[in-house]
């Protein structure tokens, strides 16, 4: 998603230095960001992940880093709403990976640093970002280039924070 936060913040960076980005999120109209092309994608949907793919199919680099937060405990939260979170974070990863997988060179996949922790009664994010490593691990049987070999990767958030370890 490109239009808020780290997405956000990825796409202009990109857009800095002289890429060309398409930039996605469920409601394009959000997206109010300059020298990108925008795309309607629902990561949940796998037709809406193809035709974004079928829009884009020059798409070279691919950032997944959709995500939510519902805010429900694993043993006592609302289960449709743990599952919405586990649909985005993981299924919603491997969707848009497999339909752009065809002409991709590199791949990261985003993590949340909020995976190592867990707090009672709060989010099923513990078990959801670490979920979206899989496909990292997944696809690094397929041939990539040296520098494209699929990364999953826990930013830190803010300078002077303890450095995220990258898993490859």
């Amino acid at each position: 998603m490109s239009n808020r936060g780290l997405g956000r913040a990825f796409a202009e960076a990109l857009v800095e230095r002289g890429a060309k980005v398409d930039a996605t999120a469920r409601r394009p109209e959000t997206v109010d960001l300059a020298g990108v092309e925008v795309l309607p994608l629902d990561v949940t949907d796998p037709a809406s992940a193809a035709a974004a793919a079928e829009a884009a199919p020059d798409v070279t680099l691919l950032v997944n880093n959709a995500g939510i937060s519902t805010g429900q405990g694993l043993l006592t939260g609302d289960l449709a709403e743990i599952r919405r979170e586990m649909e985005v974070h993981h299924f919603g990863t491997l969707n848009v990976t497999r339909a752009f997988a065809p002409g991709l060179k590199g791949l990261v996949n985003v993590l949340s640093a909020l995976s190592w922790f867990s707090f009672p009664g709060r989010s099923p994010r513990p078990s959801s970002p670490d979920s979206r490593s899989m496909p990292s691990s997944a696809t690094r049987s397929r041939s990539w280039p040296t520098s494209g070999a699929p990364r999953a990767r826990r930013p830190c958030r803010i300078p002077g924070s303890s450095p995220c370890r990258e898993r490859r």
